[in-house]
């Protein structure tokens, strides 16, 4: 299977911790979408086999209008039979989901919506300088359900200081009641050049320790687990068959092609990523200028991948198809590595393949940097 992602970097207000490439000025929106369709007509022959899924993230994809939406979905279907995708989605933020814009989605092909909503606290939500609140948040959920998206996903966002004084039970007792069929949990990250990055480096802001981070994660993993969630990614929750086919096509570094500022790509063993400037884009694919990097990967950067993406799963990696990649020595060498993070119970070894110990899913990266070949 493969994937195709198409990131819109567009925000009507930026979120204190966010990182990814975006803009709050809207200006450049219809000119954006309009090349974003030059770039699929470009590499309209890069597109790979077998796809399942449809992405559109950013950014705030529901910021399009009907008509940027239908200009993007149209350059597609000159290449690919949306129809048959198993998967389409579209981040949606709460403020924006109404019914005109839920019907016109579901009659262009979406089937799944990822819903920003990242807390149910009015002071959560006003701290991370988000637009929506509480009962936005309620109103966008049941609105996926009256137009029966039964396929849609919320983000939850854990991890925050102590003076937020938040209840978790009663935020994802809410949450759970209108039935998501899968959630995505990550704990809060301090990024440079965000604004909690700029309160960081005037020590007004600080990550919270580490054992309140276990302590968290944990009691989410079990609360989630009881009410029927299968925990089968380090910050991702699904009920039954409900897993991401587009970020479980990461995960197994299958095949995977990006459009638009800031998307990456993954081919044929080789990594690319387009320019994250809205403008500098804009004029190179018009000009078909180069307007991305690439990086074709090695042997050893794919065993690498494949141990840091299999920590991050439940499923782990399969130690036959790693020893497969490597010398005789390197596998000795790996080996050893495997058998002291088994005794420092990090890693756990079952029918040949390797997993995470569940307690200790927060180290996957420590542990993959302790496994890489060099």
């Amino acid at each position: 299977m493969s994937g195709i992602y198409i990131h819109i970097p567009f925000c009507k207000q930026a979120c204190h911790y966010c990182d990814f490439h975006f803009s709050t000025s809207l200006k450049s929106k219809t000119t954006l979408v309009n090349y974003i369709t030059k770039e699929i007509e470009l590499r309209k022959k890069e597109f790979p086999n077998n796809i399942n899924s449809l992405y559109l993230g950013g950014g705030t994809p529901s910021l399009l209008t009907n008509n940027e939406l239908s200009i993007i979905f149209n350059s597609l279907k000159q290449v690919i039979d949306i129809s048959s995708l198993k998967e389409v989605t579209i981040e949606v933020n709460p403020e924006d989901v109404n019914r005109e814009k839920l019907n016109f989605l579901k009659s262009i092909g979406v089937n799944r919506l990822s819903i920003g909503v990242q807390s149910t606290n009015d002071k959560v939500l006003k701290w991370m300088n988000r637009i929506h609140d509480k009962q936005q948040v309620l109103l966008s959920l049941k609105l996926a359900k009256e137009y029966e998206f039964e396929n849609f996903s919320i983000d939850f966002i854990y991890g925050t200081p102590p003076f937020l004084n938040r209840d978790y039970e009663k935020e994802i007792s809410t949450l759970i009641e209108h039935l998501p069929s899968h959630i995505s949990s990550y704990h809060l990250t301090i990024e440079k050049g965000t604004y909690f990055g700029h309160l960081e480096n005037k020590k007004e802001l600080e990550n919270i320790e580490d054992q309140k981070s276990e302590q968290e994660f944990l009691w989410l993993s079990k609360r989630l687990e009881s009410s029927g969630y299968n925990h089968y990614e380090i910050s991702n929750f699904s009920l039954a068959g409900k897993q991401s086919f587009h970020n479980s096509n990461y995960w197994k570094q299958l095949p995977y092609i990006g459009f638009g500022p800031g998307a990456h790509s993954f081919l044929k063993g080789k990594r690319r990523w387009n320019v994250s400037n809205n403008a500098q884009y804009i004029k190179r694919v018009g000009t078909k200028e180069s307007y991305f990097e690439d990086e074709k990967l090695s042997s050893l950067d794919l065993v690498n991948e494949t141990i840091m993406l299999g920590l991050r799963t439940k499923d782990g990696f399969d130690l036959d198809k790693i020893y497969s990649n490597l010398s005789r020595n390197k596998q000795k060498i790996l080996n050893t590595k495997i058998q002291k993070l088994i005794q420092e119970d990090l890693l756990t070894l079952k029918e040949n393949n390797i997993f995470m110990n569940k307690k200790k899913w927060l180290l996957s990266e420590y542990a993959a940097r302790e496994l890489f070949t060099v």
